[in-house]
Order: C-alpha cells, then structure tokens, then sequence
C-alpha cells in the first residue's frame, strides 16, 4: 500500500475513535514526535568551530559546492 492510501486509512480509524484517553495518547504521541524533530536553534553551534576550523569548511565548500558546470546547464 503506498503511502497516500496508509495515510487516509490511518485518518479513517483516526475518525473512528471514541475513547478520549486513547486520542489524548495519539496527541501525545504527535506532538512528542514534532518537538524531537524540531530543527536546532542555530544558538546551540555557535562557538563550536575555531575561526580557522571554519575558514576549512568554508574553503571546502567552495571547492567541492559551489562549481558551475557550463556544460551540465
């Protein structure tokens, strides 16, 4: 079953559901699982590199990133 269809199935027995601390579980659940995925405050990395660990990544990036290709276009 591909994706779409487990989606709407799961919304079908969603709907079906009577039993308020069993949707206070799934809310949980959710709402667990979107906190977990949040993306990391940017504050979090800020220090972590040495100006020259850094001026590395950044060097790289443009070595190896930031090419264009006139050819593939």
């Amino acid at each position: 079953m591909d994706i779409q269809n487990r989606k709407l199935r799961l919304i079908e027995d969603f709907l079906k559901i009577r039993d308020k601390s069993m949707l206070d579980k799934i809310e949980a659940l959710l709402k667990s699982q979107s906190i977990n995925k949040k993306q990391p405050d940017i504050e979090k990395f800020s220090g972590i590199w040495t100006k020259k660990e850094a001026e590395e990544v950044s060097k790289i990036i443009e070595e190896g990133c930031e090419q264009i290709n006139n050819e593939d276009w």
